[in-house]
């Protein structure tokens, strides 16, 4: 469903992605592993629309999306939840649900959406008043996946959605990472801890230095050797 091919991209000169190609296929999991600065952010930053390639294209389903805003990423089905989360602090719970629905034209469908988010993530149902600032960190990072999901995207792309986060919290976005991918949108996943990256992933890649060095199958990535030693500590 996505592919991408040559991606080159520089900070102020500085080469950060170098000639990466990859591809999503329909019901993976795919997901990236690599150590900090290898280039994983911002290859996602950059497949939605938040830096320009100085070389290679994106295409969507063999459409060409290169050049396209994120705004006009997300309304093409593609969402990012960033690292961080970057939720809007003083506003409630809710009202940041409701944002990541604001490029929709389907509004009829948005209740149900709100409710499905909520069953994912029953947590927040009693919050829904709070501001997003007095969450827990567990709890935040789900309001950010669930946010994404409002747009009611047809490819997520999660960066360290588990960084930080108690073991407890960990098995629940996991947990969330296959149900989305059960129910039909495709996920696309940058994860420093590579046991639970490779555990979900259907395809992997491995980045070092802005290239991807190695790709597989999930179960492939998690017996190689090279792997097993730099990023699974065996």
């Amino acid at each position: 469903m996505l592919s991408v091919d040559g991606l080159c991209v520089s900070y102020h000169g500085v080469p950060a992605l170098l000639d990466v190609s990859l591809e999503i296929e329909r019901g993976a999991i795919t997901t990236i592993v690599g150590s900090n600065g290898a280039g994983k952010t911002t290859l996602m930053k950059a497949i939605a629309g938040l830096l320009v390639p100085d070389r290679g294209s994106v295409h969507l389903f063999g459409q060409d999306v290169g050049g396209r805003t994120p705004a006009e990423m997300v309304q093409a089905g593609v969402t990012l939840v960033p690292e961080g989360r970057r939720l809007f602090g003083q506003m409630s719970v809710r009202d940041n649900l409701m944002t990541g629905a604001y490029s929709r034209d389907d509004r009829s469908a948005i209740p149900a959406d709100f409710e499905t988010v909520l069953g994912h993530f029953p947590a927040l149902r009693d919050r829904l008043n709070a501001p997003a600032s007095d969450l827990s960190g567990g709890q935040q990072q789900m309001l950010a996946v669930g946010r994404a999901l409002m747009a009611s995207p047809r490819l997520v792309l999660l960066d360290e959605p588990t960084i930080g986060l108690a073991p407890a919290v960990v098995n629940t976005i996991c947990d969330i990472i296959e149900t989305i991918s059960r129910n039909g949108v495709e996920v696309l996943l940058v994860e420093q801890n590579a046991h639970i990256a490779l555990e979900l992933a259907t395809r992997a890649y491995v980045m070092e230095n802005g290239r991807i060095v190695l790709s597989g199958s999930g179960k492939e990535l998690e017996h190689n050797d090279q792997v097993r030693e730099a990023y699974l500590g065996l």
